[in-house]
């Protein structure tokens, strides 16, 4: 008699546990911010993404990537539980935490008065939605 060595295939749905709560909350925050001032202009998030003139680029890039990768890969990663999408919302919330970074700094380099406390939010958001994403992508064994 033989034994088989293969390994059973891997599950094709992801079972996130209580890590599905702390994305579903840092969705909240990331929409939260997004009604708070953006930039020293006083634009909301929300303004940044619509296009409020006076915006420059790096923000306006930001928030447009967090609500995709943010608010839209989340539900539709959390609704599906499938690998793929976690690959890709992982990957893209890790760009979108970065852009994040070049939002701010365009800001603090900006004759206006600074970054507001919204894009602050809402890059905490994405820094948390990108750790969660990642956690979850390297855990597939």
């Amino acid at each position: 008699m033989t034994e088989s060595s293969t390994a059973p295939a891997p599950s094709a749905r992801v079972d996130f546990g209580p890590g599905a709560l702390v994305a579903a909350v840092a969705v909240l925050v990331l929409l939260l911010a997004a009604v708070l001032p953006w930039t020293g202009l006083g634009a909301s998030g929300w303004e940044v993404v619509l296009g409020r003139p006076g915006v420059t680029g790096l923000p306006r890039l930001f928030g447009t990537l967090a609500v995709v990768f943010g608010v839209v890969g989340t539900a539709v990663t959390l609704l599906t539980r499938r690998w793929p999408a976690v690959f890709v919302t992982a990957a893209g919330c890790t760009i979108t935490s970065v852009t994040g970074l070049w939002a701010i700094w365009s800001q603090n380099t900006s004759a206006g008065t600074g970054p507001g406390i919204g894009l602050w939010l809402a890059l905490l958001a994405m820094i948390v939605l990108a750790g969660r994403w990642a956690s979850f992508a390297f855990s597939r064994r």
